[in-house]
């Protein structure tokens, strides 16, 4: 609000406070030192204000965001390029597993490069120049890529459940065509889910999904409700992973075996990235709501200050989850290394998923290994052999099958 400096002469300062008329407060209401696009809801229609409570922009909060949203665009640019690369160029061949950490990658970078219009609007204290139209696309994006990075984190983790509490049930064989059509479904859905957001009207130069201190209009109302669902049920689901697999470890001794181990630490990281991520949000988000029905002006505007702020590590969990790349999927482990002159004296798993067969299937997959052995020995020393063991030895070793009847050893 523009100020004016009054005289020493001017006849309102000679007066006491008392005496001055009541069209004259001695004193602005609060509620006029806001910026305007405190006055706005911009989701849908203006919402309406909660008197006076109605919190405007912080300064602080945009000084806090603007740096910190910068260095989450430079590294999360940098580690989501190498991981895409890698997963493009180097990783042979793909898995359900790789499908779902392709999708993953593909969210945390488009997250990433819409970051520099929001640093730019925080770096003018939340002053949006580029029009309706961008703030529409880049509210989309960011809401929508935040929600597909949380669906793809819970596919990865119900996969390794899959893997290793249901080795043998049709879902942990599905192949990289059955999960790529699996992974196109969810994106879909993520589409429909934030699509509102193309809808709304933004005003006062405010790009802003949220309002927090006015009555929410419906589009506000379903935005609100699926970024608590976002948290809530994909952490749910998370949690049940872990357990599960972890009591399936118990029970079945395989504690000493690399791949279920592997998914317990994966899982791990999953909840604990997670958690830092998207829990504070959440947490300062309802305290708003709380107060915000409770008319507690003080504790409004210190919340959504907080919740403001706490965006911030909702980003960040797109610059942390290259990190869950390499606990989740040896074979990006191995190419990185590689990439980057490490993999010297390093042998890494072949697969992702090799590692993940139950006891089970590896005692049957070293009894045909035996078997095989066995055959090819017999063939050597014996020349070739009867119809039946012939049949299933072509169908064991194929080309070398064929060399082996062309110079037997023993002959």
């Amino acid at each position: 609000m523009e100020s004016h400096n009054l005289s020493s002469s001017s006849p309102l300062l000679s007066l006491p406070p008392s005496t001055l008329p009541a069209s004259l407060p001695p004193s602005l209401p609060p509620l006029l030192s806001s910026t305007p696009s405190a006055f706005t809801t911009d989701l849908g229609a203006p919402g309406e204000a909660l008197g006076s409570c109605l919190p405007a922009s912080s300064h602080m909060v945009s000084a806090f965001l603007a740096p910190i949203l910068g260095v989450e665009f430079v590294l999360g640019l940098l580690g989501n390029s190498l991981a895409l690369f890698i997963f493009c160029f180097h990783t042979r061949p793909w898995t359900s597993n790789t499908v779902f950490l392709v999708s993953l990658v593909v969210a945390d970078f488009l997250l990433i490069i819409n970051l520099p219009l929001r640093v730019d609007y925080y770096f003018l204290h939340e002053h949006w120049r580029f029009g309706a139209t961008i703030c529409k696309l880049n509210l989309f994006m960011l809401s929508t890529n935040r929600s597909a990075s949380v669906v793809f984190l819970t596919a990865i983790a119900l996969n390794r459940y899959l893997k290793v509490v249901w080795p043998h049930h049709v879902l942990s064989q599905v192949s990289v065509w059955a999960a790529a059509k699996v992974a196109a479904g969810l994106w879909g859905s993520i589409l429909l889910l934030n699509g509102h957001l193309l809808l709304a009207a933004y005003t006062d130069h405010s790009c802003l999904s949220y309002r927090l201190g006015a009555k929410p209009s419906a589009s506000v109302r379903w935005h609100q409700a699926l970024f608590l669902l976002e948290f809530f049920l994909p952490l749910a689901l998370i949690l049940f992973a872990i357990v599960s697999i972890g009591l399936t470890i118990w029970r079945r001794s395989l504690g000493g075996q690399a791949g279920p181990q592997r998914a317990v630490r994966m899982l791990a990281v999953v909840v604990a990235v997670y958690t830092v991520c998207f829990l504070p949000s959440v947490i300062f988000g309802l305290a708003s709501m709380v107060a915000f029905r409770l008319r507690a002006c003080h504790a409004l505007a210190v919340c959504t200050q907080l919740f403001h702020g706490s965006l911030a590590f909702t980003y960040l969990n797109s610059v942390l989850d290259p990190v869950l790349y390499c606990f989740s999927s040896p074979s990006f482990l191995r190419q990185t290394r590689a990439l980057l002159g490490l993999s010297q004296g390093w042998q890494g798993p072949a697969s992702d998923e090799s590692s993940y067969q139950p006891s089970a299937r590896r005692w049957g997959t070293s009894r045909k290994a035996k078997a095989t052995d066995k055959l090819r020995e017999e063939v050597r020393l014996e020349g070739p052999l009867e119809p039946r063991k012939t049949h299933l030895l072509e169908l064991l070793l194929g080309k070398e099958y064929k060399a082996l009847q062309l110079c037997p050893l023993g002959r």
